[in-house]
């Protein structure tokens, strides 16, 4: 297992998110699928056991413009992207004493040969583990993973999995690279811990999967969590 300490300072977007290890008011929610089809109906879920027990009203944004496409009270919802591409949906939880809480995850829609879902777990001591695992859905070579780093945040590389890891100072990017062919069906999972610094506040994450075909390159933005509630 190789571990490693890297420092990044700088600015990537504006979004702040809290990193909170327990939170009786939480807005969060799982997607039945993170890579469909277009066209294909994917259940939405709200994590009931996230929020305190009181009434609440669910917004959902389906491509971050900031108009809901649907408002409700039911906890599972369903949609079907229109077209392929990447889509940030956004939950808006409003209780019924008028607290509002959101939540942020990416969809990629439609086939690439590989695509990559973003995990993060708060830790009882305040750092947030990150998961990144690539599915991989046609042979390819040499995938990697481009994963700007959050400024003022420490990150302690966990688990590389074989790869080749990068910090660029330049870009504020964490590059990894695996120097090897991957088959269709293959998983691997790669993984870092980030420590607060300066501030509790974790900016979004953004961060693309990239490999070569027999066609060529292939990149497509990693889908998954993109920051905690706020």
């Amino acid at each position: 297992m190789n571990r490693k300490w890297i420092g990044f300072a700088g600015s990537i977007v504006t979004i702040l998110v809290l990193a909170v290890a327990v939170c009786a008011f939480e807005a969060d929610f799982d997607p039945s699928v993170y890579n469909p089809d277009v066209a294909e109906i994917v259940n939405f879920e709200v994590c009931e056991s996230c929020l305190d027990g009181e009434g609440y009203r669910y917004a959902w944004d389906f491509d971050a413009d900031g108009v809901p496409e649907m408002e409700t009270e039911e906890a599972l919802v369903t949609y079907a992207f229109p077209s392929s591409g990447y889509f940030e949906v956004v939950l808006t939880v409003t209780s019924a004493s008028g607290r509002t809480t959101t939540r942020r995850k990416g969809i990629l829609v439609g086939a690439l040969p590989a695509f990559a879902v973003r995990e993060l777990l708060v830790q009882s001591d305040g750092t947030i583990l990150v998961l990144i695992t690539i599915n991989v859905m046609q042979d390819c070579s040499a995938p990697g993973l481009e994963e700007a780093m959050p400024p003022g945040w420490q990150v302690v590389i966990l688990d590389t999995a074989g790869a080749q890891v990068n910090p660029n100072p330049l870009t504020k990017k964490l590059e990894v690279v695996w120097a090897r062919v991957f088959m269709a069906g293959e998983t691997v999972t790669f993984s870092y811990r980030l420590h607060p610094a300066y501030t509790s506040s974790l900016q979004a994450m953004s961060g693309e999967v990239s490999g070569y075909t027999d066609e060529g390159r292939f990149i497509g933005q990693i889908s998954g969590e993109l920051g905690m509630s706020q």
